[in-house]
C-alpha cells in the first residue's frame, strides 16, 4: 500500500441541511461546484463516468441522509469521503481528498488552494 497525505477542508454552510444534502448527494451537480476537479460527469448504465484532468474515471456513489456523507468511490478501493453536519443554526460541510505522500510540495499546496475554491463556490451557489 502506498503511503497517502490526507487534506481536510471545511466551508460552513448557512442554508437547511434539506437544502444542502439534496444539492451535495445528487452527482450530476458536481461539474457546477466542482469545477476544478471534475471536468464533466455522465452516467452509462449503472456506472457514473467522472472527467478529471487527468481523465475518465468511473466512480461510485455512496450517501447517507441520517449520517450526511456523500462519498465517491474510486477503483482501488479509495474514498473521498464527505460529510454535512448540522451544528447550531448552521453546518459545516467536510471533504477529504488524498494524494500520494511522494507528490511535490507545490502540487499539494495548488490542490489545497483549489478545493478551498472550490469550497467558496459551492457556499455561493447554496446561499444565493
Amino acid at each position: 500500500m502506498s503511503q497517502l497525505i490526507h487534506s481536510t477542508h471545511s466551508v460552513t454552510l448557512n442554508v437547511a441541511y434539506e437544502k444542502a444534502y439534496a444539492y451535495l448527494s445528487d452527482w450530476r451537480n458536481q461539474t457546477e461546484w466542482a469545477k476544478n476537479f471534475v471536468l464533466a460527469i455522465r452516467q452509462e448504465g449503472s456506472q457514473i463516468i467522472l472527467t478529471s484532468p487527468q481523465g475518465e474515471i468511473p466512480i461510485g456513489w455512496r450517501t447517507d441522509h441520517d449520517l450526511g456523507t456523500i462519498d465517491m468511490l474510486f477503483p482501488g478501493e479509495s474514498v473521498l469521503p464527505t460529510r454535512l453536519t448540522a451544528i447550531g443554526d448552521s453546518l459545516i460541510y467536510t471533504f477529504t481528498f488524498s494524494l500520494p505522500a511522494n507528490i511535490p510540495p507545490a502540487v499539494l499546496e495548488q490542490a489545497k488552494e483549489s478545493m478551498n475554491e472550490e469550497l467558496n463556490h459551492l457556499k455561493h451557489i447554496l446561499e444565493s
